[in-house]
């Protein structure tokens, strides 16, 4: 009787692992949609017409490297650079998604930087920056509206 009784829970830890680990890659898994799909969804949140939509160039000055490698991108920010809002959507390969991600990083860093003795409202909206993956795509987001940028971006790709 014993036996069978370790048995079952050796069977029920099994099935409790498998689940977790189908849930943990699911979560991070995101359908494959045309980049247009995210870009409509996501111009649609509210706080975005606050923000410019930048251009290549305006992305390579902001993060220090252009958005090569990306099937799509884009990015929305201010021109007064006492506001730290911005969006950046980016879908690519994993290496261009990766130094993506390492410049966004570091943009969030180097603004806390800036802002760290002054700008208490900027700072924390910097210390609450959004940053994330999900399959082939990239979201950073920084604003008081990130969070509904965030689930405009998720619903696009789910």
């Amino acid at each position: 009787m014993p036996d069978n009784r370790y048995r079952a829970i050796k069977w029920a830890l099994l099935a409790a692992l498998v689940v977790y680990a189908v849930l943990v890659v699911g979560a991070n898994a995101a359908r494959d949609v045309a980049f247009s799909v995210i870009e409509t969804r996501v111009a649609a949140a509210p706080g975005l017409d606050a923000l410019d939509v930048l251009d290549e160039n305006a992305v390579q000055e902001r993060l220090g490297i252009a958005p090569e490698g990306c099937e799509g991108f884009l990015m929305y920010g201010a021109d007064d650079t006492m506001i730290v809002s911005e969006l950046l959507v980016a879908k690519g390969e994993a290496a261009a998604l990766d130094a993506l991600e390492a410049a966004a990083r570091a943009r969030a860093e180097s603004q806390l930087d800036v802002f760290r003795s002054y700008g208490v409202d900027q700072k924390q909206l910097l210390e609450n920056a959004k940053l994330l993956r999900r399959g082939k795509y990239l979201f950073y987001a920084v604003g008081e509206a990130a969070d509904a940028w965030e689930d405009a971006f998720l619903s696009a790709i789910r």
